[in-house]
């Protein structure tokens, strides 16, 4: 069987290497090619060190609390690789009305936070009951929290976290793209706050019981991370000591010759037999040359823009499926500091603002206080994103500008500008894929229009979650998909 994989960023590769995982425990014969249009791989995932400094291009690390991802470290060999966060990262803060508020992690630190205002917080009481949103209905992420938190938690809250996942605005999000564990919370329980005493109480349960079997007989229960609650996801922020693409350099090494990079795709071509089969011929250039080769399957696992060029010569209406999800631009401004000189203590995980604060500058990592060795011996590192889908003019300041505004911030935010040692600014004009309002329709249309064309599979943090660990999720579902449809027998994860 033959086999293409087009795109080598972590959904390409990871793709590939659950494909061949799989193909390998049937004893299969198969022919896998990654292709990579670049001269690297990883696509955002970059991790560069420059002056001492370690900073991310891309994202700073994924979640425990889901298996996707720490499983292939593990099949990789790189689970004794793995850095979890600094625990005094948990603090997260909110950048509201000209200072930091913490984030609240309890019910009962949320209602004495003055974060939200007194009239706020009593708000949040009457979610208990508020009507559970119709099954099928696509509603905003800013509707839904009006109705059940209103208007100031979505202010303050909802507004902060939208833009620090997608960059994005929550008035036109849609909240079963962007958020189905809320909505399955919010039919689970019947509320918000039920929801989460009843998830915090499970995890006390939990750690009692973790307590008693380590008094006991020392044997060990299985680990479950910390719920998700008001103060950010569940979970610990995970990477490695040289970064993300530790990770895309593990999958590189593991799939080796297989991966062509600077092997850009020009088209698809399906062939259907008189019997209403296809085929595949995948069009490429490499080293100059174009080449064009049979194939039995191809996944696509390149941004959906991409894709729709590809899919141009496959059908008209997937390839304008895939041109009409849209993307936030987002800039990162990493800034470095002499620790005496740094604008403030930095002890926490950083803070993200709301728009009504009415700065470009969605928020602030603190790069050195998550993870260790960040920034030289008595440095620090902040990682600032500015810019998104209300702000898309940030890509075209200048590096100065940017930095200016991020400074600014810092200022504002932790009494001052601090004394610059390390400034490095990187553009994503298309940086992070939206899921607005018609996502989930758009994705059965897209799915629907797919499967007319049997051996075409398609990938990638456009569609399913933008996170890593949906990456690697959608990694194991397609490789799934791919042994079925070739070898037959096996069952396709949902």
């Amino acid at each position: 069987m033959r086999v293409f994989v087009v795109g080598g960023g972590i959904s390409g590769l990871a793709t590939a290497f659950r494909i061949r995982e799989r193909f390998e425990k049937r004893g299969a014969p198969l022919d896998l090619r990654v292709l990579e249009a670049e001269d690297r791989l990883g696509g955002k995932i970059r991790s560069e060190q420059a002056a001492g400094y370690l900073m991310e291009w891309g994202p700073n690390g994924f979640l425990d609390s889901k298996p996707h991802t720490l499983s292939l470290c593990r099949d990789l060999h790189l689970d004794r690789e793995l850095l979890p966060s600094d625990p005094r990262a948990r603090k997260r803060f909110i950048f509201s009305r000209g200072r930091l508020h913490r984030v609240p992690e309890t019910p009962g630190a949320f209602f004495r936070s003055p974060l939200l205002t007194v009239r706020g917080r009593i708000r949040i009481v009457k979610e208990l009951w508020a009507g559970v949103t119709p099954v099928g209905s696509d509603t905003s992420v800013a509707e839904f929290g009006r109705r059940r938190l209103g208007p100031e938690a979505v202010e303050k809250l909802l507004d902060p976290m939208v833009s620090g996942i997608f960059a994005g605005d929550p008035q036109v999000m849609s909240l079963e793209a962007c958020f189905p564990r809320i909505l399955e919370l919010e039919r689970q329980y019947g509320s918000l706050v039920r929801a989460m005493v009843s998830l915090m109480r499970e995890h006390k349960r939990l750690r009692r019981a973790q307590g008693r079997a380590r008094q006991g007989d020392g044997s060990a229960l299985s680990h479950k991370a910390a719920p998700a609650g008001p103060a950010g996801p569940g979970g610990t922020l995970t990477s490695f000591a040289g970064g993300m693409e530790q990770l895309v350099a593990a999958l590189a090494k593991s799939l080796d010759r297989l991966v062509l990079t600077g092997s850009p795709v020009l088209a698809l071509l399906p062939e259907r037999s008189r019997e209403g089969a296809v085929s595949w011929r995948i069009r490429f250039r490499r080293e100059g040359e174009e080449r064009e080769e049979p194939a039995d399957a191809v996944v696509l696992a390149v941004p959906a823009y991409q894709a729709a060029v590809i899919l141009a010569s496959v059908d008209s209406s997937l390839s304008e499926g895939m041109r009409a999800i849209p993307y936030s631009p987002i800039v990162v401004v990493g800034l470095g500091f002499p620790r005496q000189d740094a604008p403030g203590s930095l002890d926490g995980f950083g803070f993200l603002i709301p728009h009504a604060e009415g700065t470009p500058v969605l928020g602030s990592l603190w790069s050195s206080s998550i993870f260790p060795a960040r920034a030289p011996e008595g440095c620090v590192l902040t990682r600032n994103m500015v810019g998104g889908f209300r702000n898309p003019w940030v890509v075209e300041r200048s590096d100065a500008e940017l930095e200016a505004l991020v400074t600014g911030v810092l200022e504002r935010a932790l009494g001052t500008p601090g004394k610059l040692a390390f400034r490095k600014v990187v553009r994503h004009p298309k940086g992070i894929p939206l899921y607005p309002l018609g996502h989930v329709q758009r994705l059965k249309d897209l799915d629907a229009r797919a499967s007319r064309f049997p051996g075409l599979y398609i990938t990638g943090n456009a569609f399913r979650g933008v996170a890593l660990n949906d990456c690697t999720r959608e990694a194991e579902r397609i490789a799934a998909r791919v042994e079925e449809d070739l070898l037959g027998g096996t069952q396709s994860p949902q």
